[in-house]
């Protein structure tokens, strides 16, 4: 049966996890209604204060706007009362009755400014306006009995010396009383004023207030949903990235509250499920090209079976040694690419067999390339190897072959006088180790890319097309990636991607 490895950053989420993930998964939407509830109580509130003083202003304008008339009226007052007494002046200094067409109309005018004062003026103030009715009553009770019937008697002169000071104490002292009720109407109309200013600078204050208020509130609410929200998604979406490129050895895990947390349990459910199909989907693949593993490996064996028998046919006791010698020389590389045939097919079949160790593999690929050089595979070819130093918990004997592989295609690919670069080091990322082989031959055409990792595809004549169908097998089954790129000074590069952060594996039968 195949084997398989959990490379998983650990167990699926459990039941508890998706009870206690759905129940916490209105955290974010209570949150929410919370700040704005918040942000709109204070609004209303705001706005009901508000509402209250300008209520409180309206009325004090209606007040002042009531003193502005009392004051007019208190004024009108005074100069009516001015007006009785003039009109009767004149009456008497000209002795004639011919003003007395305009005095009843002088002295009705206090009678009815006087009561039209009454109204607008607290209670406090109706004596002085009583007064005021008094005097005015008085002055025309002593005009019209005692001044009027005697402008045409020689005495006037003796009565108006026995009245004027009584007519002028009088109209004095109502002209003073008006005087005083229009001041009275000025000091409530001042009051009223000093009241709406005050009750708008409270407004004007309270409305500040509260508008910075619920700017801090909206503030304070926003950099907490911006926690709350933003860095979350952000996981997310870079979760979604890794998980698109086919990178699942990394779960989501705790990336919020509520909603995002589910959110991200449901990721990691999702890759495990992935995983495991992805597993079962390479199991079933593995297992529908044994027919065309068959079919191949019998048109390869055919070949090199063929030659050996056509020489062993041919073989006879009376040849010479040294032709035998030759023949058998020739039979030994036809059964030696006959065994290198069923070791890559053992090789591809069986890709998940790891014996796993920490491995220095600055190290691994120094003395990988050395032993390639020194074994002669290298042809003369210079080899040029720079590798960062890390540890990585990998499957040395694999990875040496998978190295071995890539130097024998580059030393295929390019001609003599070519350099082969072999460098590693981290990703940028900081969780893969990256260590690559570059040629200067041919390239590879974008068409070859997509199936140069199939097996029994080959870009060499006599290729067994299964080296580097071994090669993406063993580096998947470490949880990395193998890729081809072209160089811009021209040939190619295999990249070979390997996780840091590889669990220990689990090996199942």
């Amino acid at each position: 049966m195949p084997v398989t490895h959990s490379d998983t950053k650990g167990p699926p989420p459990s039941a508890d996890s998706k009870h206690s993930a759905v129940a916490g998964s209105d955290v974010l939407s209570r949150r929410l209604a919370a700040g704005f509830a918040w942000v709109s109580l204070i609004a209303l509130a705001m706005c009901i204060v508000l509402d209250v003083l300008l209520g409180a202003v309206e009325t004090s304008v209606q007040t002042m706007q009531s003193e502005e008339a009392a004051i007019r009226n208190g004024l009108a007052l005074a100069t009516a009362v001015r007006e009785q007494y003039i009109h009767q002046a004149h009456v008497l200094i000209e002795r004639s009755a011919g003003h007395m067409d305009h005095y009843p109309q002088a002295f009705e005018a206090v009678q009815s400014r006087a009561r039209s004062l009454r109204a607008r003026l607290p209670t406090s103030e109706h004596a002085r306006i009583d007064q005021v009715l008094e005097d005015s009553r008085r002055l025309d009770e002593l005009f019209r009995t005692e001044l009027l019937p005697a402008i045409q008697r020689p005495d006037l002169e003796n009565v108006l010396r026995q009245h004027h000071d009584t007519l002028q104490r009088l109209s004095a002292h109502a002209v003073e009383q008006a005087d005083a009720l229009a001041r009275a109407a000025e000091v409530g109309m001042a009051t009223e004023h000093f009241r709406a200013m005050r009750s708008s600078r409270l407004g004007l204050f309270l409305g500040a207030t509260c508008m910075v208020l619920i700017v801090v509130l909206s503030v304070a609410y926003t950099r907490r949903l911006r926690q709350s929200l933003l860095a979350p998604l952000a996981s997310l979406s870079a979760a979604a990235e890794r998980f698109g490129r086919g990178e699942f050895e990394q779960r989501v895990g705790a990336v919020g509250e509520g909603e995002l947390q589910a959110v991200a349990d449901a990721f990691d459910r999702m890759v495990h499920e992935l995983q495991q199909r992805e597993r079962r989907l390479l199991d079933a693949e593995r297992m529908a090209v044994v027919g065309q593993f068959a079919a191949g490996i019998a048109h390869e064996l055919n070949n090199p079976i063929g030659v050996i028998r056509g020489y062993l046919k041919t073989m006879k006791p009376s040849q010479s040694p040294e032709m035998l010698g030759e023949e058998l020389k020739i039979l030994d590389d036809e059964a030696a690419a006959c065994q290198r045939i069923a070791e890559d097919l053992l090789a591809f079949a069986r890709p998940g067999q790891l014996q796993r160790a920490w491995v220095a593999i600055d190290e691994l690929l120094r003395t990988s390339v050395q032993r390639f050089t020194d074994s002669g595979q290298a042809k003369a070819r210079t080899i040029q190897v720079a590798a960062a130093s890390a540890q990585l918990f990998a499957d040395a004997g694999r990875i040496r072959q998978v190295l071995l592989n890539l130097l024998g295609n580059a030393v295929q690919a390019g001609p003599v006088e070519q350099v082969i670069e072999v460098s590693g080091g981290p990703s940028i990322d900081g969780r893969h180790y990256e260590f690559s082989v570059s040629d200067r031959g041919a390239g590879v055409s974008e068409a070859d890319k997509l199936r140069i990792f199939e097996p029994f595809f080959s870009l060499r004549d006599g290729g067994a097309g299964l080296g580097l169908a071994v090669c993406h097998g063993i580096i998947a089954a470490h949880g990395g990636r193998i890729a081809v790129e072209d160089r811009a000074e021209g040939g190619a590069t295999f990249r070979v991607s390997l996780p840091f952060e590889a669990a220990r594996p689990e090996v199942t039968q």
